[in-house]
Parts: C-alpha cells; structure tokens; sequence
C-alpha cells in the first residue's frame, strides 16, 4: 500500500547511493530492498531472488547475451567494412554518396546487432576518415554517425526491444516489427541530409563507374549483407523465436567471421567472450537491481495507484504521455537507456494501456525517446563513442555538432505520434 514514509525511504537511498557514485545496479537494488523492508518486513525479501530467478530465465532475456556476443564478434571481425564498401561502390558517386554510404551501412549494421555503441564504434570507425576526406564539415560527419549509430537501439533485433517486450508482456516479434518503419524512415531522413549537405561535389571522382566492379564487391559481401535477412528473416516468418535468432546470429557470425573471412582468428575468440561476458554481466546486473526495484514498486502498489489517479483526474491521454517523455528526456540525461527503460516501463505501461494506447506503439516511441538519450549530453553514450574514434577530438566539439541531427529523430518521433500506423501497420499482416 502507498505510503508517504516508503516512498521517501525509496527516494532518499536512491538518491544518496547515486550521489555518492554507487554503480547504478546496486543502487536500484539497494532501494529496492530498502523499500520492500520498509513496507512488509524482512521476510518477504525471499521474493526477491525468486523474481530475479523467473525473469533472468525468460527466454526473451536470454536473447541478451547472445545478441551481444554476436555484435562483439561482428566489431572485431571487421565486418563494418564489407557493408560500407557495398554501399560506397553503388551510391558514392553521388552528391552526399560518402555520407549515403555510412548510413546505409548503419542501417543494416543496426539489422544484425541491438546496440547503438557497437554500430558507431564499428561503422563509425570507418566512416568518419571517409567523410572527412570527402569535406564534409564536423556538423554533418558526427551527426549522421551519431543518430545512424542509434539505429541500433530501434531496428531490429534491439536490446532495448528485448528488454521491453519482457517488461511489457508483448510479442518481441510484432515490436521488432513494429521498429521496422520508424527506423526505415529516419534512415531515409539521415540520407536526404546527407546529399542535401555535403559538398557540392562527388565524394568519388577518380575512376569512372563499373557495373562488374559494383556487382563484384556486392557479391564479396553477399555472406554480410545475408546476415540480417537470415536473422530477422526467420523472426518474421515465425520459423524460430527471436531468442533461437540469437543463436542462430552468433554460429553465423562465427562462421563469416572465423571461417569464411578468416578476420577473427580462433586465438581471438577467448579475448571477445571475455569481452562479451564483461558487458553481458554488467547490464544483467542492471536488469536485476531495476527488477528488484520493480518487485518494490509492485508490491507498494505504486503503477496501481498512478494509473487510477490519471484516470480518475480526467487528463487528456496526450497530455500524460507527454508527460511521460518529458520524463524519459529528463532521465536520458542522467542515466543509460536500459536503466530508464527498467524502472519507468513497470509504472508507465500500465498507465499507457489504461489509457488506449496499443503497448507496440508506446515501446516504439519510447525507444525513439531513448535514441534521443544516446545523443544528448551529459551521458549519451554515442557521443563518447565517438569520442572513442576521435580521441583528438574535444568532446564540447562532438556534442556541439552532433546536437542539430537531434532535429531528425524528433521529426520521425512527433510522425510517430501523430501517425501510429507507421509503426503498426506491418504488425497487422
């Protein structure tokens, strides 16, 4: 039951665990735990490792670390450079074709990993020399990687999607279907930026251009290029589940990688699961604290209480959702996305569903909420990530020129919002 002293204890150990620097897994934990004392004693914490045993052990969350371990594999494996070359040879010659070119080539490296560190750091670093040699300004260059890098949080498979779909109870499937859209169209937006912006010159104006040499390197590609039709493919047809998808995205990677490109070698392999395992436990050690807190917000009937207080007050559904990305905004600040995605989804989506919305569209926007995070300061992690690329490069500077490609996924967010079919439709075939 909602009390005034529970809700204060959960507020103040969060706050004085965040500020005095505790990571952020044990600080949900720690409130979480504190809360759940407060309210029913220190008997009812044996819930709590049955919680983390029954959510831990969905199979949607298992999907997690294998889609992790696949994106390691395809960083290291240098498969970033395939894909660029692909989309360089067919549109580089165009006004804007460089800059095309990496987002092409963030798009569909979005289509094989969920993370959106992975695809600049992989995309990025060859991307950005490519950009800069073709004389596009720092504004235009570090914004197109730094929002085609968020693409690996919205096209599928994502890891945010995952996470929600298990929170929310929804199909992992329809939302990886449901992101399709959205995704498609702020790629297509990145690329009308890109042509329109770029200098007025072709980016490629050496070697005139071949149909044989264009067909020869898709072809060369054609393993990488494959990945993502075979991954998603199967997801969308129903022939496996996107956690079999995941097993099945990490043996085709080893294969491309260690086999057939030979780019990985086998010495390599205990380097990227240690690697993938670090990153693997870190966010599952946030997924447990976040559950933790869940269990205690649950239990004092918080999402309850909110969502019959904003149905009772009679306020415009549009105005509490924009309450809530005002929130999520606020929170992209200070926090990385699956931390804002595991403690706000437990309170929102029941508000969200009270209110009519289809819980497909609402993750939807919530993931375009968080693609707005990874970009804006002071933790968005695609600005660090380029500052990974760019250790020349003062990190004001990055922030200063990546902040107006903000425009372009707040414009696919508002359409979003206004328009929900485009990102329902293709749920309904």
């Amino acid at each position: 039951m909602i009390s005034g002293p529970v809700i204060i204890i959960l507020l103040t150990v969060l706050l004085v665990c965040l500020v005095f620097g505790v990571p952020i897994a044990f600080s949900l934990g720690l409130a979480g735990a504190a809360t759940i004392v407060a309210a029913s004693g220190i008997p009812f914490l044996i819930q709590v490792p049955l919680t983390l045993q029954r959510t831990l052990a969905d199979p949607v969350m298992l999907a997690v670390p294998m889609y992790i371990l696949m994106g390691e594999i395809l960083y290291r494996g240098k498969v970033g450079q395939q894909l660029f070359e692909v989309a360089n040879v067919w549109v580089g010659r165009m006004r804007g074709g460089t800059g095309v070119s990496a987002v092409s080539a963030f798009t569909f490296f979005a289509a094989i990993v969920g993370s959106s560190m992975a695809s600049v750091l992989t995309i990025g670093r060859i991307a950005l020399p490519e950009m800069e040699k073709a004389g596009y300004s720092k504004r235009l260059s570090y914004g197109l990687s730094a929002v085609g890098g968020s693409l690996g949080i919205l096209i599928p498979p994502s890891i945010p999607l995952i996470i929600y779909a298990s929170l929310a109870s929804v199909s992992p499937a329809q939302l990886f279907i449901a992101g399709l859209l959205p995704g498609i169209l702020i790629a297509a937006l990145l690329a009308a930026w890109a042509m329109f912006a770029a200098p007025p010159t072709r980016d490629m104006n050496t070697a005139a251009w071949s149909a044989r040499k264009a067909l020869r390197t898709t072809w060369r590609a054609l393993p990488d290029l494959s990945l993502p039709v075979i991954v998603l493919g199967g997801i969308y047809t129903g022939i496996y589940t996107p956690t079999e998808a995941a097993g099945i995205g990490v043996i085709l990677s080893l294969l491309l990688t260690v086999v057939l490109r030979r780019s990985l070698s086998l010495k390599d392999l205990p380097g990227v699961l240690i690697v993938a395992t670090r990153h693997s436990a870190s966010l599952l050690a946030i997924v447990a604290g976040a559950l933790i807190l869940g269990s205690a917000l649950t239990l004092i009937g918080l999402p309850q209480f909110l969502a019959k207080t904003v149905m009772e007050a009679g306020v415009e559904p549009w105005v509490v959702l924009l309450i809530m990305m005002v929130t999520w905004t606020i929170l992209g600040f200070f926090l990385e996305v699956i931390s804002i995605i595991l403690i706000t989804v437990p309170v929102f989506v029941p508000i969200a569903v009270a209110l009519g919305f289809d819980p497909l569209w609402f993750g939807i926007l919530m993931v375009l909420n968080m693609e707005l995070a990874v970009i804006t300061p002071p933790l968005g992690m695609n600005l660090f990530a380029l500052k990974a690329i760019l250790p020349d490069e003062k990190i004001e500077v990055i922030i200063r020129a990546t902040l107006p490609s903000l425009a372009i996924v707040l414009t696919v967010l508002v359409l979003v919002w206004i328009f929900p079919d485009i990102a329902l439709i293709l749920t309904r075939f």
